[in-house]
């Protein structure tokens, strides 16, 4: 089981498909190809966390490290039906995610990126489990 401690992730996004290196093909709200890639996290490099349940809180810094042109518009929390998951900030390149890690979850976080170019956004979603 990892440890609760600190951990980071970056989000890349770009405006076109994009094949293989761990790239995500998503259609923008606009309907035009976009891609993305989460990188750093604690369980891999594909920007996935996992944090012991009992552990104590543990948090992790989402940094969007794209084109100027996108912004971080939300992040939501699918599947955290036990409601161990909040968002702080409000920067357009960085989010802190912090997970109270008292009770077991298999959950997501959902991050909407803002494309100021295309005035579309785009949904970027890995994984955040807590394990017992």
């Amino acid at each position: 089981m990892p440890g609760n401690n600190p951990t980071n992730a970056s989000l890349d996004v770009r405006d076109s498909s994009t094949s293989g290196g761990g790239w995500t093909n998503v259609t923008g709200s606009n309907g035009a190809p976009y891609s993305y890639r989460y990188t750093g996290g604690n369980n891999g490099d594909d920007g996935s966390i996992h944090f012991g349940v009992g552990g104590g809180h543990a948090a992790a810094t989402l940094t969007l490290a794209a084109d100027p042109r996108y912004s971080i518009e939300s992040v939501s929390f699918p599947g955290d039906n036990a409601q161990q998951l909040t968002v702080q900030g409000n920067a357009p390149r960085n989010r802190v995610i912090n997970d109270r890690c008292s009770e077991a979850i298999d959950a997501q976080y959902k991050v909407t990126v803002f494309d100021s170019a295309a005035n579309a956004t785009v949904a970027c979603d890995p994984p955040i489990r807590n394990i017992p």
